[in-house]
């Protein structure tokens, strides 16, 4: 299990997985150490005296105690590396939505900037149109009266000629 002792490093920290992996490797062994020591107390109970015992029981309890000490240490570190990671990955994660919505603030106004332009411009064209409107208007009422008067003109010529040589049956 050697290969649990050095944590694979992710983008900003550590893996959680391995982090909990590593922990409990350490449970587990301070549990088969506890085990282990336990054993041997027993094996011991009948061999020798209980000077023996009870300092081997002290050192085990001592060294039992030493692991817990570590191990309780390497449980507040990694959850305060958890906690630290997961704080920054909030910020970037706030960081990147101020990022975004600045960028589409942006891409509003340069969108209704381009709509003022358009709409400035088919104004601008509308005018145009409204003026050469106006000027066909008032061409077609100058060729409606040319033409009354060239119906007026026929007309009087007619009576004219109608005058002049009378119509016979």
């Amino acid at each position: 299990m050697s290969s649990i002792q050095n944590f694979r490093t992710a983008f900003h920290g550590f893996h959680r997985q391995d982090v909990v992996n590593y922990i409990e490797y350490m449970n587990n062994r301070h549990a088969n150490e506890i085990q282990q020591l336990n054993n041997q107390l027993k094996n011991c109970q009948g061999k020798g005296s209980n000077a023996k015992l009870e300092k081997k029981l002290a050192e085990a309890q001592a060294r039992i105690q030493e692991l817990e000490a570590k191990l309780a240490e390497k449980d507040t570190a990694a959850a305060n590396n958890c906690a630290e990671k997961e704080l920054e990955a909030y910020r970037r994660a706030e960081r990147a939505e101020r990022i975004a919505q600045e960028r589409s603030q942006m891409i509003c106004e340069q969108a209704n900037a381009a709509l003022a332009d358009a709409g400035a411009k088919v104004d601008s064209a509308a005018g145009a149109i409204d003026e050469a409107a106006k000027g066909l208007d008032t061409q077609l009422e100058a060729y409606m009266i040319a033409v009354d008067n060239a119906k007026a003109t026929l007309h009087e010529a007619s009576a004219a000629l109608a005058a002049i040589a009378p119509v016979t049956e």
